[in-house]
C-alpha cells in the first residue's frame, strides 16, 4: 500500500470517529419523552448555532433595550409639614408618607431625596440643624415602612427657599410669641420628598 493511500485512510478514520463522537454527544444531551436520548429529527435544530444552514438567512439578535425612566409620568413627590420648632412628624402628615411608600414599594428607583426646611424665625445655624432633623424623621418613618433607608438621601436647607415669600412680610417681631407670624410661616416648616430615577 502506498504511503499516500495509507495517510488518506488514517485521515478518513479520524473524520469518521469525530463525526460519530459529535452525534453521540448531541444524542446524550437531548432527552426524549421516554427519558432515553435520541438524535434530533429536525436537521435545522440539529445544526450548530454558529453554522448557517444552506439557504437560511441568519437574523441578527436584537440588543436588550435599556430600562429608561418613565418620561411620560410626573415624578412621585410629597411634602410634609411640621409644627413650629419641632422635628416630630405630625399625625395628619404621616398619611402622605404612607401613600408615597405604597406607590414606590416594589418599584425600581435610584433614590428618594428628602430636603428639610425651616421658617425664618430663629438663627440660621439653629434652623439648619432643625431642618436636618426633620428630613431625618422622614427617612426614619419611610424606613419603618419597608423602604431601604440607605437609599433615602437627606439634605438640610434651613430657611432658604421660602414658600411663603412676601406673604408674611411686616407681621411684627420675628419671635415664637408672635402667633400670627408663626401661623403664616407654616408652609415653610416642611420636608419636600421626591423619588428620583423611577423606572
Amino acid at each position: 500500500m502506498k504511503p499516500s493511500t495509507r495517510w488518506a485512510l488514517v485521515v478518513l478514520a479520524i473524520v469518521v470517529i469525530g463525526v460519530l463522537l459529535l452525534l453521540w454527544t448531541q444524542q446524550r444531551d437531548q432527552p426524549s419523552e421516554s427519558g432515553v436520548a435520541k438524535a434530533p429529527a429536525d436537521p435545522v435544530a440539529a445544526a450548530p448555532k454558529s453554522e448557517a444552514m444552506p439557504g437560511a438567512e441568519k437574523k441578527p439578535e436584537a440588543p436588550a433595550a435599556p430600562i429608561a425612566p418613565k418620561a411620560d409620568e410626573p415624578p412621585i413627590t410629597a411634602t410634609v409639614l411640621f409644627e413650629f420648632d419641632r422635628a416630630a412628624l405630625r399625625p395628619g402628615e404621616a398619611a402622605k408618607l404612607d401613600e408615597l411608600a405604597g406607590q414606590i414599594k416594589g418599584q425600581t428607583f435610584d433614590r428618594v431625596e428628602a430636603v428639610g426646611y425651616a421658617d425664618r424665625i430663629g438663627t440660621n445655624p439653629y434652623n439648619l440643624r432643625l431642618s436636618e432633623q426633620r428630613a431625618a424623621a422622614v427617612r426614619g418613618y419611610l424606613g419603618s415602612k419597608g423602604l431601604d433607608a440607605g437609599r433615602i438621601r437627606i439634605e438640610a436647607a434651613g430657611e432658604r427657599t421660602s414658600v411663603t415669600g412676601d406673604a408674611c412680610k411686616d407681621m411684627g417681631p420675628e419671635r415664637r410669641e408672635n402667633r400670627k407670624l408663626v401661623q403664616c410661616l407654616q408652609p415653610d416648616r416642611r420636608v419636600a420628598i421626591e423619588v428620583v430615577g423611577m423606572r
